[in-house]
């Protein structure tokens, strides 16, 4: 029994030792190698990073030389290359008119539409039928006296609501919860929807500020929604006028009546748009730590590198969206060669991966969840870092705690993700971690939003660690003088104590 019990405290003393020399490791994060690795990727010369661009090659190139020195293997061409080419698709407008009656209106004149889930169109005299807000449930039916088959729907955005701002279908001042339109009207066979956005000229002056962006086809999603059309008030009118009705006395009467207003209008529509396809290539980088217990799995440490490029002389910087999180699995990278070096070698294969095109739509890190190195089974977790060292919209002036990282865990397999990060965050004992977007209604935008969402639609667990939004988010003031370089170092100790933790549980 004392030799069991000597050998017990032996074995707790063991593992004490080796979790606190990792500690130490984590406090070695340099913030002078931080700022000269987040000032070279957003600066004038990298232009951006625009995926496929010189930048973005530049910034491939960077990372690998970080790899190279502290000692990742290269997984492609037989060992000497961490470049993983991601083939792209670039969509090239050729064609856009729209035409209610015999009038014809080219793109931007009244009408626009969204290039990225936009493909070829070609519809002509198209019958028309107004459908309230496309619901259909046992409280309120928009379809109970249209047939929408072989139509385009002209559509309003929300839902209706009474004169005090109460909505109907919940009877609260909280929207219920319907069916997505586009699957309903999809079943009913209709062919072409028409939506109307009271937001129309403020949208459409950000959408040309924006269109110097190149729009890519993502090859890995089959998009069988219907076409979608976004009309100003003045274009839905016109298509309105042969009916005698506008658009704003079709919202007062549903609002007056609590009931749809469904019928179809007597008019026809056409539209016409061509989309061409160029195709280019841009880099991942690959690089990986090899585990000591092969049959344990890996892990995937993420960030992208790619940003939004220049317009003219603007360049969009791309600071903290991303070059801090690239920074950040770059230095987590010297940190994991540090404690290798100190004979601490994580249990699981840890892959590097900076990722492109993920403002593009998350083309890179498709094309890994497709290509992976490891079969996505034995894939234990994925840790993505997209946006770190910026104090928020949220907490700016308005919260007095700063310190913080925004966290969303998605561990459906149970394989102890915010465990590993709680338990890392002790032993820091420095930041706040804000489950904000955990929440049912923000979490949407928040797991779609980045590269871990391929992976997560493969079932893979994940954890995403990010400061939020700040006021220069995808604007050309996203430089690296704001970053707070402190916030930047804690979070990235947090990002490196969980990887470890997860390697090695």
């Amino acid at each position: 029994m004392r030799i069991l019990i000597c050998t017990l405290l032996l074995i707790s003393t063991c593992c004490f030792g080796q979790k606190k020399p990792i500690q130490n490791i984590a406090s070695t994060v340099s913030i002078e190698r931080l700022k000269k690795n987040l000032y070279y990727l957003a600066s004038d010369e990298l232009e951006g990073r625009l995926m496929g661009s010189k930048g973005d090659t530049l910034a491939s190139e960077y990372v690998i030389d970080c790899f190279k020195e502290n000692h990742l293997a290269a997984p492609y061409k037989n060992g000497t290359s961490y470049f993983q080419t991601v083939n792209t698709f670039k969509k090239n407008l050729l064609q856009s008119e729209l035409i209610i009656g015999a009038k014809k209106f080219e793109n931007w004149n009244g009408w626009n539409f969204v290039m990225r889930s936009t493909e070829t169109i070609q519809l002509d005299n198209i019958p028309v039928v107004f459908a309230g807000y496309g619901i259909q449930n046992n409280l309120y039916n928009d379809f109970a006296n249209i047939d929408v088959k072989g139509k385009a729907v002209l559509l309003l955005t929300g839902q209706p609501q009474d004169s005090t701002g109460t909505y109907l279908l919940s009877g609260t001042k909280q929207a219920a919860i319907v069916s997505s339109y586009q699957n309903l009207l999809r079943e009913k066979g209709a062919v072409l929807i028409l939506l109307y956005n009271n937001r129309f000229t403020a949208d459409s002056l950000l959408q040309r500020k924006t269109s110097f962006q190149t729009v890519y086809k993502n090859p890995f999603i089959q998009h069988n929604n219907l076409p979608v059309l976004l009309l100003s008030e003045e274009r839905a009118n016109e298509l309105l006028a042969p009916s005698d009705k506008t658009i704003k006395s079709l919202v007062q009467d549903i609002s007056t009546t609590l009931r749809p207003q469904s019928f179809t209008i007597n008019t026809t529509i056409g539209c016409h748009i061509q989309i061409g396809i160029t195709e280019e290539k841009a880099p991942n980088v690959i690089g990986v730590i090899n585990g000591t217990d092969s049959s344990a799995g890996c892990i995937i440490l993420s960030a992208h590198h790619d940003h939004h490029g220049r317009d003219g002389k603007i360049i969009y910087y791309g600071a903290v969206d991303n070059a801090s999180g690239t920074v950040a699995i770059m230095e987590i990278a010297t940190l994991m060669y540090k404690a290798i070096e100190k004979g601490f070698r994580p249990k699981r294969t840890i892959i590097f991966a900076s990722y492109t095109g993920e403002e593009k739509g998350l083309l890179g890190s498709y094309h890994f969840a497709a290509n992976p190195l490891f079969p996505i089974e034995k894939t234990r977790a994925v840790l993505n870092i997209d946006m770190m060292g910026r104090v928020d919209t949220f907490y700016s002036e308005k919260r007095a705690d700063s310190n913080y990282a925004y966290i969303l865990v998605v561990d459906s397999l149970k394989r102890g993700l915010r465990n590993a990060l709680f338990t890392a965050n002790e032993k820091l004992g420095k930041l706040k971690l804000d489950t904000y977007y955990e929440q049912p209604q923000f979490m949407q935008r928040r797991l779609m939003g980045s590269d871990q969402y391929p992976f997560y639609l493969k079932g893979v667990p994940f954890i995403r660690i990010d400061c939020g939004f700040s006021k220069d988010y995808h604007q050309s003031t996203d430089t690296p003088d704001k970053i707070n370089y402190e916030l930047l170092s804690n979070q990235i100790k947090l990002a490196f104590l969980t990887t470890w933790n997860i390697a090695n549980d």
